[in-house]
């Protein structure tokens, strides 16, 4: 098996090596099948990642969700404190600017921090999955620390290409599991619990 460090390196290459109307179209598919799901299409408050650079672009959805009525959070990372706090975006074109690791992030003036109890459906990045839900992320443990402030049920849910998904990933002791992944050609649920999943 690879090690985390060269499975990184081959699928970032991949992702990098995608050009800009490939990663709209992708992207475009993982957004059709995300609203089509029922875990997200039910939830009200979610918790999306803001992509950088050729990760699933998610400007998008996080759009439509504020368009049809669902409260949004982003993450704000606190590198020294290694944590990520929520917090509600309301304006997608005016309210973020780069942040940590040059990741887009709400302005200090529109930081609106909520508790991680209030959400109730988390997008989550990654750079490599497994179809035994194994998340491989970009190593800080960011998201691994996070899940662990949410309510129990909460869907973790990754978006990510098709390609990103791997026979297997190595992982670690800390490494949390998601719930489901959906990608441009399927939608694969590890958890049978959030099939059926309400407030």
């Amino acid at each position: 098996m690879m090690t985390k460090k060269q499975v990184r390196e081959q699928v970032s290459a991949a992702r990098d090596a995608l050009s800009h109307s490939r990663l709209a179209a992708l992207s475009s598919s993982v957004e059709r099948r995300l609203f089509d799901f029922h875990p997200f299409a039910s939830c009200s408050f979610p918790l999306f990642f803001v992509s950088f650079r050729s990760e699933v672009l998610t400007e998008g959805m996080i759009k439509k969700s504020l368009s049809s009525g669902k409260r949004v959070a982003v993450p704000v990372t606190k590198i020294k404190e290694r944590e990520l706090v929520p917090s509600e975006l309301k304006d997608f074109d005016a309210e973020l600017a780069e942040g940590a690791y040059g990741v887009p992030e709400p302005k200090p003036e529109f930081m609106r921090p909520v508790s991680p109890l209030e959400l109730d459906f988390v997008a989550m990045p990654g750079l490599a999955f497994d179809r035994s839900g194994n998340r491989l992320g970009y190593g800080g443990g960011f998201y691994d620390r996070f899940v662990s402030r949410l309510r129990p049920g909460v869907p973790l849910v990754a978006l990510a290409f098709s390609f990103q998904l791997l026979d297997s990933v190595p992982t670690g002791e800390h490494d949390r599991k998601i719930d489901a992944i959906v990608t441009d050609s399927e939608t694969i649920v590890f958890n049978p619990h959030i099939s059926v999943f309400r407030k």
